[in-house]
């Protein structure tokens, strides 16, 4: 307790600074300054594929060799039973062809790790993804839904986050989605409301723009899942906390495991809820946020009362620009004593606690960090560097990469030598090259006459819906 009185000490003596230096008080808790990234950040390693795109060189997995594996993207990770299980998307090469069915069957491949020194460029992460062998060759073996309800789990259709709870692997997936959605617009008031529709995209309850999510559960180290739950209403793009699980959380905090979820892909901010440990499979049993008292306290209401609306935001947006969230993850960084998401391509915010109040995002990896041939494709190309998507050029222009699904792997985030300073680990997709990479990234709690913050809002990739008909071009 008394390890923790003193955090809260050191984080309450930061938000009093920042609000004297920033003039902002109120009677709500502090709004926190945005941290500060310190350095550069960094590409540890290339973790999926059998050549790092970047060197030309083996990578530490060679998951194509060893697993089938040839290029993949996402790798939500959660640890599980002193595993670290990654789910990633859509997976070269498919287990099928293209047409109606290419959204349907499953494609996702898993990984996994029990690593727990820091990842480096030679080992990267000791990572094993799920295989067997089929036809004398290996085959990256994908997560499956099994049992009475059907998921759709093919082409942009995936995992978009997972818990562990009671040992038993829990995983939220993406469903229902048009492998080519139409565009969408932020809607905060009717997130769940489709556009148009398209040849491509009938905007159906069995497709559509949107999709819907759904969590089910593993016992396999997530091989298969089965006990379907539909998630509700505007949570869509989900993924969770067990807060059983967190060293020094504030015990006002230790709620069961925290939800958050968002209903519309990349023009939305998250929602939240949490759930009873135990009952976690039962929504009866959740409540959610819908916004906060003036004294800064949460407002939770049963599932009966929940709608989707901006009172239950986990922060109030600055304009459309800040629907923006779609592939993120919210971790509690025990060394700054902060819940901290990290989404779009690549933003940070911090917030003393889920449901806020949450910083100004802070740009960690941009296009001023001069990525081209780096780290991604440039539209006048890379050299002989291999191009992912060679259905997409036009005339002697090249897909341009882009950053995107920035998830914290929290086991190796350590406090930094500097008070105040925590270097994370994270993994990031690239789109072209279509592969997962490793990052390190030190950031800094904002404090008088420390470095300023990045604030900027994150980009993402040029066209990532245009991904299923690439991938059937793949060999």
């Amino acid at each position: 307790m008394q390890r923790k009185e003193a955090k809260l000490s050191v984080w309450t003596t930061l938000f009093l600074a920042a609000t004297i230096c920033t003039g902002r008080a109120t009677a709500q808790e502090a709004v926190p300054s945005p941290v500060a990234r310190i350095g550069e950040t960094q590409k540890v390693c290339q973790l999926t594929g059998d050549i790092d795109w970047e060197t030309g060189q083996p990578t530490a997995a060679r998951t194509l060799t060893n697993s089938g594996l040839d290029a993949v993207d996402l790798g939500y990770p959660v640890e599980h039973n002193g595993k670290l299980i990654l789910l990633f998307g859509d997976s070269w090469p498919p287990p099928h062809g293209a047409g109606p069915l290419a959204e349907v069957i499953p494609d996702d491949s898993v990984g996994v790790t029990t690593r727990t020194e820091l990842p480096n460029s030679e080992s990267c992460l000791d990572l094993v993804v799920h295989s067997r062998i089929e036809g004398g060759r290996k085959k990256f073996d994908p997560a499956t839904i099994i049992g009475p309800v059907k998921v759709k789990q093919g082409f942009f259709n995936v995992p978009s986050g997972g818990v562990s709870v009671e040992g038993s692997l829990y995983a939220f997936f993406w469903t229902n989605h048009c492998s080519q959605p139409n565009p969408l617009e932020p809607a905060p008031e009717s997130p769940l409301q489709r556009p148009a529709p398209s040849a491509q995209c009938p905007e159906t309850d069995d497709r559509n723009s949107i999709g819907r999510g759904v969590m089910a559960r593993s016992d396999d180290a997530g091989f298969t899942f089965s006990d379907v739950v539909k998630m509700p209403e505007g949570f869509v793009y989900s993924t969770a906390v067990n807060t059983r699980i967190q060293r020094d959380l504030p015990e006002e905090q230790e709620l069961g495991v925290f939800i958050f979820g968002v209903p519309r892909y990349r023009k939305s901010v998250p929602y939240l809820a949490y759930a009873p440990i135990e009952t976690l499979a039962d929504q009866a049993s959740w409540r959610f946020f819908a916004g906060r008292t003036p004294e800064g306290k949460p407002k939770w209401v049963p599932k009966a009362e929940w709608r989707p609306s901006p009172e239950g935001q986990i922060y109030a947006p600055v304009g459309d620009k800040d629907y923006n969230v779609g592939e993120f993850s919210i971790t509690w960084n025990v060394p700054l004593h902060v819940w901290l998401m990290m989404y779009g391509g690549v933003a940070v915010r911090v917030a003393p606690a889920p449901w806020g109040p949450w910083s100004e995002p802070t740009v960690i990896l941009g296009p001023t960090d001069h990525p081209g041939c780096r780290l991604v494709m440039t539209a006048e190309g890379c050299g002989n560097r291999r191009d992912y998507w060679p259905g997409k050029r036009r005339g002697d222009k090249f897909q341009p990469g882009g950053f995107y699904a920035p998830y914290v792997l929290n086991r190796y985030t350590r406090a930094d030598a500097e008070p105040h300073r925590a270097t994370m680990f994270w993994t990031l997709s690239t789109w072209n090259p279509y592969e997962v990479l490793i990052m390190r990234t030190t950031i800094e709690l904002a404090r008088p006459g420390g470095p300023p913050p990045r604030i900027e809002r994150p980009g993402f990739p040029a066209a990532p819906s245009d991904a299923p008909t690439q991938q059937n071009e793949h060999p």
